[in-house]
């Protein structure tokens, strides 16, 4: 919780990327100034990375794929302000009796973000919320950014495995098998973009095999 509020019923967080401000039903997102980095070069990155943000928040609200709808940008601040979309991280409430159903819907997300040509780059259950009427948002696009790579697609998808496997390896497999079904059905390069999975996660395995005996 950061220090010297503006206001009582404002909370804020602090990332390592930026800082999150929430009041009623707003959420403005600041992006942090990099005192490691040039001033020149940090306000050209943070400019570019806020912008690109924006856009893809505006592709994907109008293109009606659960996101927060985003209102403002000042550009020169690296400050978004954003719906505020309350609900649960589904870290805390996928369980065994949901993981199919949870994983359809992330798979349909997933794979509408896809058609749009936008990877996020960060999937995991913590960047997906549901809300009080069980409905599924994806949140957080800091990382993300426009590319039709089917490379890019399929880590999109390992990085979600290995988030899986890592916090819900009890129903690792059962998630990952229902959410492979569903991509495939809603995806338009599916078939493409899992033959290329399979080859990223065979390098991922030599990488540990390596490692292992080093």
């Amino acid at each position: 919780m950061m220090k010297n509020k503006k206001k009582k019923d404002m909370k804020e967080f602090r990332g390592a990327e930026a800082v999150l401000s929430f009041q009623e039903d707003m959420v403005l997102k600041e992006r942090n100034v990099k005192k490691y980095r040039n001033k020149t070069i940090d306000s050209k990155l943070r400019k570019e990375r806020t912008r690109i943000e924006f856009k893809i928040l505006e592709k994907l609200y109008k293109k009606g794929i659960p996101c927060p709808k985003p209102l403002k940008i000042d550009e020169a601040r690296g400050l978004i302000s954003m719906e505020w979309v309350k609900g649960k991280r589904l870290k805390d409430v996928l369980n065994r009796d949901n993981s199919e159903r949870v994983a359809n819907r992330v798979a349909e997300i997933v794979a509408g973000l896809h058609n749009q040509g936008i990877v996020h780059q960060d999937l995991t259950t913590s960047n997906f919320l549901i809300d009080q009427d069980d409905n599924i948002f994806i949140i957080d696009f800091g990382l993300s950014f426009f590319s039709q790579k089917k490379e890019d697609k399929a880590v999109d998808i390992h990085l979600l495995e290995r988030a899986i496997e890592s916090k819900h390896p009890e129903i690792n497999q059962h998630f990952m098998k229902a959410f492979l079904k569903e991509y495939q059905r809603k995806c338009k390069d599916a078939k493409g973009v899992l033959k290329r999975l399979e080859k990223v996660e065979k390098r991922g395995r030599y990488k540990n095999k390596t490692k292992s005996y080093s």
